[in-house]
């Protein structure tokens, strides 16, 4: 019977494990975790048993098949089938459980398929964010994990003195209990299953998703990705799309000029700025600086908390996604309208720059995919310049581009996207200590100065009077520390427009995101932005006026009157302020489900 006691010890030290994990996730974590006291905490091991278990008996199905087989063929292969299947285990559990706690506090949610997206793209950039010494502390964990777990799990026993009756009543009785194992792994015998939500008991967010097993997370994210057309299913398509015809608007309005203008235009995304940085005293004079010369849009919105989904809604006026990036599908990302795109067919030079890797996260593919002409990266760049882990620092870049805009031969007007990137982790930015008590800051008022310097050495060419230049984050990053995913403020960042063809000055309070950009630049040239159908015009009254956002897997939106942000796992609203809220999480869910429709025929 040694056979079945091994069989339960696997499964109950998998279970084990997931509350060993759960107990340092807390532990690790507690500064993220509000003011919940120690007994709030404790119910994080209860409710989050249910995956755990789910977990443990994946993790055994293959155990309890081998154990059946073992007794009847015994071979050393058994054994080296046995460890091997442990050693595989052991170790891609240790590396989600390691995974999860230490990226939760820079993103804030249960590990998903969200970073087998950039590793699977460009491992070293996705690397690129962590020092040295973390990149050795994640390495040296997971190692000793999985060594702990590998140590724990028993031996395949030895039971070839059985006869031939008990054997096989042993093997009769393994086969119950693996074939049983499909009841925790499904969640029980009623009509609901398991999946992510199916731990959340807390109003704090936070301590749900201390609660959920991350290798679950993982792989129920990894499954269900590419199920686009029946994800969001929320109201009957009707009732969607006469709330979604409400919130979109692209009409060029009336007060644009009938003939159409053809000033340069440079667009700047600048690497987790936001306007919470922006009232850290010295940390972005020039930037305050840009916004006080300019059109300042004060309550801007990012539409997401990725990089990748950022240049999509920026360039393609597309609302980011809950739970994937369109840029890592380039069928369907080369499908989406673009800034550049339009501009090519309206006689400009389109480029691109980046100072690191372009192929990370399909970004070679979404930029040539939709109208760029040419991509500048890391490799048109000396290696000398190659002085971070994202490669060429931003002063560089902008040099570079400065350049190329100087030996402009062409009569026609171009476009310039720039992608900055070294206040990003681990801000390890050439020769500048402006700020010596913060790594961070000093990363941030690096980007700041290249920027003004960028600005001013624009503003010294004859182009400068028929140009436009727009300034936006990608969304907010390090600063400050454990942002709260649940509150707007979150996704707050500056948009900026200003440069000698702007025409006009001053600070506008309307309400946008990302993804109005494409249409506010088209309309100050004069140029039809119908294609672009969730992008509306800033300076256009009669079009609607909020700012839609995401992230895993929840949703915001804010308008004049109301803000909200609704969790997709939980089904219930976490935030609601103003008047109206079911109305407005009603037309959040309606564009959700509208944006997945499109996707889904893309």
């Amino acid at each position: 019977m040694r056979s079945i006691r091994v069989f339960f010890k696997v499964f109950l030290l998998w279970i084990l494990i997931g509350i060993i994990s759960k107990v340092a996730f807390l532990l690790i974590n507690h500064d993220m975790l509000g003011e919940s006291s120690f007994y709030q905490q404790l119910p994080v091991l209860w409710y989050g048993l249910r995956l755990d278990i789910a977990i443990a008996g994946y993790l055994t199905l293959l155990p309890g098949l081998l154990l059946i087989i073992k007794l009847w063929c015994h071979h050393h292969v058994m054994h080296v089938l046995w460890r091997g299947y442990f050693v595989l285990a052991a170790f891609l559990s240790a590396l989600a459980y390691t995974a999860n706690i230490g990226l939760y506090q820079y993103w804030g949610f249960p590990l998903d398929d969200t970073s087998l997206l950039y590793i699977r793209t460009s491992p070293a950039d996705a690397l690129a964010s962590m020092a040295w010494w973390q990149l050795l502390a994640a390495v040296t964990a997971i190692t000793i994990v999985t060594i702990a777990i590998c140590r724990c799990m028993p031996a395949l026993p030895h039971e070839s003195t059985l006869r031939i009756r008990k054997r096989a009543a042993v093997s009769v009785l393994l086969l119950v209990l693996t074939a049983s194992l499909l009841l925790p792994i499904r969640g029980g015998v009623g009509t609901g299953t398991n999946h992510t939500g199916s731990v959340y008991f807390s109003e704090n967010i936070r301590l749900n998703h201390a609660a959920v097993n991350p290798v679950f997370s993982f792989v129920e994210a990894v499954v269900h990705h590419e199920e686009i057309g029946n994800r969001y299913r929320f109201m009957d398509e009707d009732e969607a799309a006469s709330r979604f015809r409400k919130m979109s608007y692209t009409a060029l309005r009336q007060q644009v000029s009938s003939t159409p203008r053809r000033p340069h235009v440079i667009l700047i995304v600048l690497e987790s700025f936001s306007d919470t940085l922006m009232r850290v005293k010295g940390v972005t004079p020039n930037l305050l600086r840009l916004a006080d010369e300019g059109m300042y849009f004060s309550r801007f919105y990012s539409n997401s908390f990725r990089t990748d989904r950022a240049l999509v809604s920026i360039h393609s006026g597309f609302p980011a996604q809950p739970t994937m990036s369109v840029m890592d599908m380039p069928r369907r990302s080369t499908s989406l309208p673009s800034i550049a795109g339009t501009l090519a067919k309206h006689g400009y030079q389109t480029t691109f720059y980046y100072g690191g890797d372009i192929n990370y996260s399909n970004m070679r593919s979404y930029f040539m995919g939709t109208g760029f002409q040419e991509v500048v990266s890391e490799t048109d760049f000396p290696v000398r310049l190659h002085t971070g882990k994202w490669g060429v620092a931003d002063g560089p870049v902008f040099n570079r581009v400065l350049e190329d805009i100087k030996g402009e031969q062409t009569a026609g007007p171009f476009f310039r996207s720039i992608m900055t990137s070294s206040s990003h982790e681990p801000f390890d930015v050439p020769d500048y200590n402006k700020i010596k008590n913060s790594p961070v800051l000093n990363a941030f008022s690096y980007a700041d100065a290249c920027l003004g310097k960028f600005i001013d050495g624009l503003k010294a060419l004859p182009c400068w009077k028929n140009t436009l230049v727009a300034i936006v984050p990608d969304h907010l990053g390090a600063w400050p520390d454990n942002a709260d995913n649940y509150l707007t403020w979150r996704y707050k960042i500056p948009f900026i427009i200003t440069g000698g063809a702007a025409g006009v000055k001053g600070s506008f309070d309307v309400i946008g995101s990302q993804i109005d950009i494409a249409a506010t630049l088209l309309a100050m040239l004069g140029i039809d932005h119908r294609d672009f159908v969730y992008s509306k015009d800033l300076l256009d009254e009669a079009a609607p006026h909020f700012a839609f956002f995401t992230f895993p897997d929840a949703m915001g939106l804010v308008n004049d009157s109301s803000s909200i942000v609704y969790d997709n796992v939980s089904g219930r609203t976490i935030m609601a302020n103003g008047h109206d809220t079911d109305s407005l999480e009603h037309d959040a869910k309606a564009y959700l489900q509208i944006l997945y429709d499109d996707l889904d025929k893309r």
